[in-house]
């Protein structure tokens, strides 16, 4: 409320037409004077406390609540504000909360993640933290405040949580380049809660990819995937000359590779073929026809021929990771591939191991599928080439990749092998 009062201004006073003692303008001007201070005090205390649009002349804007309880208010298209933490994160990197309530940068190293700088005690405060990965391999570190309990809550369960010397860590799981996580706290820091808020926990955790035996960086113990499913092919005739199953017309060959295990059910069109027997795509013939045999890389199964319906059933795996990912990444740069003996060029053959995955990146040639787990079948040191798998068992690689001739010209084509320990088992998951 204004303490302004001019009750005691004379509005009458001076009177038209008469001699007047000059009292009257000294008291209407004191009266004035003290007003016009009263409005002065007022006017600076707006200035000072009062909520703008935009800043007064000569002040600077500063609408800071300094925690002000504001209730029973409508909102509409309230904005977070944002703050940059840097494009290459490493090291210590202060979240400081009084900046953004969105914070957001790049890792490219190790970071350790310290925060600060929050709501007093007895408010809730929360940021939201986009982290961006550019190494596959860094390691985000945790401060101690980061809530770690067995009930559910904190960073223990979150994906890709290590403790790595009593510290909480997570790294990206393999392929994610984007971790996003809401960081609240109600102690001013003392302790804080996080949540992921594009990723799930590890409780949820299922992938649909086929890992290496080594994993990729980023898979970590007690991950678990699923490989991509294959459809069940109606098998309705086989044939003795050329041993080869044919597909109805609504079924194609297209998703089967040589050595990829195979189980027929229903009722047997051919006596030689066993129903519930675990068979190897041998030859994919044509888009409707294929061979089989009994183990990897042995010859075609003799058929003897028959009409009928029954199934062909390309085995799918469940994988979990029983280890975190601990192997070498070695780089090599392709230049040709060739027909005559399925080899590959590449500029050296230094620290690469036979059965080991490989996997082709860039612009890839000779029918190798870029980004594809192979297999290096054999390393042919006086060429310096390699020959490739698609498939792996029991350690060792499966038949040799059927390449094309072609060279890379002036294109960059890379060829990344895994070196190290096992990480990943696998389950056969078995037809109805």
């Amino acid at each position: 409320m204004s303490t302004i009062n001019t009750n005691g201004i004379n509005v009458n006073y001076p009177v038209p037409g008469q001699n007047q003692s000059s009292q009257g303008f000294r008291d209407n001007f004191s009266s004035i004077v003290t007003n016009l201070n009263t409005a002065a005090t007022e006017i600076t205390d707006l200035q000072n406390n009062a909520v703008l649009k935009s800043a007064l002349a000569n002040t600077t804007l500063n609408n800071n609540m300094a925690n002000t309880l504001i209730s029973n208010a409508s909102t509409r298209s309230f904005r977070a504000t944002t703050y940059n933490l840097g494009n290459a994160l490493a090291g210590t990197v202060l979240v400081n909360a009084s900046l953004g309530d969105v914070q957001y940068g790049t890792v490219s190293a190790n970071t350790t993640l310290q925060f600060g700088s929050w709501a007093p005690t007895g408010t809730q405060q929360s940021i939201q933290l986009q982290l961006a990965v550019s190494n596959a391999n860094a390691v985000i570190s945790f401060p101690a405040s980061v809530v770690s309990s067995n009930n559910n809550y904190g960073v223990t369960i979150l994906e890709n949580y290590a403790n790595v010397a009593n510290v909480a860590t997570v790294t990206a799981p393999y392929g994610v380049s984007q971790l996003n996580y809401t960081i609240t706290t109600t102690d001013c820091g003392n302790t804080l809660y996080i949540t992921p808020t594009n990723r799930p926990y590890q409780t949820t955790e299922i992938q649909v990819r086929t890992p290496p035996p080594t994993g990729f960086p980023g898979d970590t113990e007690g991950t678990v995937a699923v490989g991509p499913g294959y459809n069940q092919l109606n098998i309705v005739s086989t044939n003795s000359t050329g041993n080869v199953f044919a597909t109805s017309s609504q079924d194609s060959t297209a998703q089967l590779f040589t050595d990829l295990p195979v189980v027929f059910t229903g009722v047997s069109i051919d006596s030689n073929v066993t129903i519930g027997t675990q068979y190897y795509v041998r030859n994919v013939v044509s888009g409707n026809t294929f061979t089989v045999s009994t183990t990897v890389g042995g010859s075609n199964l003799a058929l003897a021929g028959g009409t009928g319906n029954m199934y062909a059933n390309p085995v799918n795996y469940m994988y979990i990771a029983t280890g975190n990912f601990n192997s070498t990444t070695v780089s090599k740069t392709v230049s040709n591939t060739y027909s005559s003996n399925n080899e590959i060029l590449l500029n050296n053959l230094t620290s690469l191991v036979a059965n080991a995955p490989i996997v082709f990146t860039g612009d890839v040639i000779g029918g190798i599928v870029a980004n594809t787990i192979y297999y290096i079948k054999s390393i042919v040191n006086g060429n310096s080439t390699v020959t490739i798998s698609s498939t792996r068992s029991g350690g060792t690689a499966g038949s040799t990749f059927v390449l094309t001739t072609a060279n890379t010209g002036s294109n960059v084509c890379t060829a990344t092998s895994y070196n190290g320990s096992n990480i990943w088992t696998r389950t056969s998951l078995s037809s109805w």
